[in-house]
Formats: C-alpha cells, sequence, structure tokens
C-alpha cells in the first residue's frame, strides 16, 4: 500500500470525530451568540423575584405556579448547559433557554406587573384621597401634596420599563410610603379626630369613631359628602 493509501485511510478514520468536532464547534459558536444576553436575564429574574417578595406575590395557587415555573426552568436550563457534552445536547439546552426560559419569565413578569397593580391600587389609592383631606386642612409641612404624590406614583409604579427599572421603583415608593404614614400619624395628633383620620388612612374607620367633635370637623372641613360607607 502507497504512503498516500495509508494517510488516506488514516483520515478516513479520523473523519467522524473531526465532523463531530467541527459540529460541536459550529453549535458552540451559535450558543454563544445566543447566550450572549444570559447577564440580562439573570437580572430580569433576580428584580422579578425580588419584586415578587417586596409585595407578597406568590400567596395565590396561579402566582405560586408562576414563580415556580421560572425557577424550575432556570436550574433546569443551567444543568442543562452544563451537562451537555456533545452538538445536539448543547442545541437543545440552548433552545430551552431561548424559548422555555424566555415564556416562563415573560410570563411571571406579566402576572407580578398585574398583581402589582391592584396590590398598588388597594395601598396608593387611599393616600390620594387622604392628601387632599390634609391639604384642606393646611397642614404643616406639605404633608398633603407629598402624600398625594406618593399616592399617585405607587398607582403607576408598574409601568416601569423594565424588571430591575420595576423593582428599583417598588422599593423606592415603599420606602416613601413608610415615611409619610408615620409623619401622617405624628402631624395628626391622638386625639378622636386623628384617630379617625388615621383609621381612615388604614381602612379601618368605623361609623361608631364619628363621634360629635369629629362630624363637626369634617364638617368644618367640607369633607361629609366626600366619605362613603362601605360594609366589611
Amino acid at each position: 500500500m502507497s504512503d498516500a493509501l495509508v494517510e488516506a485511510e488514516a483520515l478516513l478514520e479520523q473523519l467522524p470525530n473531526a465532523v463531530s468536532r467541527r459540529t460541536l464547534g459550529e453549535r458552540l459558536e451559535k450558543a454563544i451568540q445566543e447566550l450572549s444576553n444570559a447577564s440580562h436575564q439573570m437580572q430580569r429574574m433576580t428584580a422579578l423575584i425580588q419584586t415578587a417578595e417586596l409585595i407578597d406575590f406568590g400567596k395565590q395557587p396561579h402566582q405560586s405556579e408562576a414563580l415556580d415555573e421560572m425557577i424550575g426552568c432556570a436550574q433546569m436550563v443551567g444543568k442543562a448547559l452544563e451537562n451537555a457534552e456533545d452538538a445536539e445536547a448543547l442545541r437543545e439546552a440552548v433552545f430551552e433557554y431561548s424559548n422555555d426560559l424566555k415564556q416562563a419569565v415573560a410570563a411571571l413578569e406579566r402576572s407580578i406587573r398585574d398583581n402589582l397593580r391592584t396590590f398598588a391600587s388597594e395601598r396608593f389609592q387611599p393616600l390620594i384621597g387622604l392628601g387632599e383631606l390634609l391639604t384642606s386642612m393646611n397642614v404643616s409641612n406639605d404633608l398633603g401634596s407629598r402624600l398625594i404624590a406618593c399616592g399617585r406614583e405607587g398607582m403607576s409604579v408598574s409601568n416601569a420599563s423594565s424588571a430591575p427599572q420595576l423593582q428599583a421603583a417598588v422599593e423606592a415608593v415603599f420606602d416613601d410610603y413608610d415615611v409619610l404614614q408615620a409623619e401622617r400619624a405624628t402631624v395628626i395628633g391622638e386625639d378622636e379626630v386623628g384617630d379617625f383620620i388615621n383609621a381612615l388612612a388604614d381602612k379601618r374607620a368605623t361609623l361608631a369613631m364619628v363621634t360629635p367633635k369629629v362630624r363637626e370637623w369634617l364638617a368644618d372641613h367640607d369633607v361629609l359628602e366626600r366619605l362613603g360607607i362601605t360594609i366589611r
């Protein structure tokens, strides 16, 4: 057998491994491109989890399902990428990342934003009415207008463009809320009018709290017609 034939035979024996390596190399190049936004995706997932904690998201079955789905999918994709030993395994892992995980993250973000709208409405909407009420009282330190601003900011917080920005906005407005509520409790006072206003802000006011003094104060500030009655 000539030297040329010997070399050809050796090359043929090496060809399947060479093709496999080339295929894996090509798949690696594509994987690197498709995983180039992995850092951004990780930041998005982390922000969503932290936002969920801030608003007590996950107590309802559909909420916990969306949260568990994203976390489970992320863990599965991570293991698949780590354990991929050939081009096909790598292709499947990257597909799961680009499709399954992307869908799970998007679904969780939609659910969190929907829940946040309801959460914010319950927590921040009352601040607007209370702020208007306190503004009519000419409360010092411009507390009324600051309560109004906080209420409006809270109502629009779910419109933040990205998950990290959403988390930051929620944290900021929640901090403002706590500070203003503490100031409100201090400024309004401890008498029966103060008790009623504080209870009104906390959604625990009752008709039994509307004493003659409270009613007189409400009438003096023209707010009797602005208050409603609900049964709880």
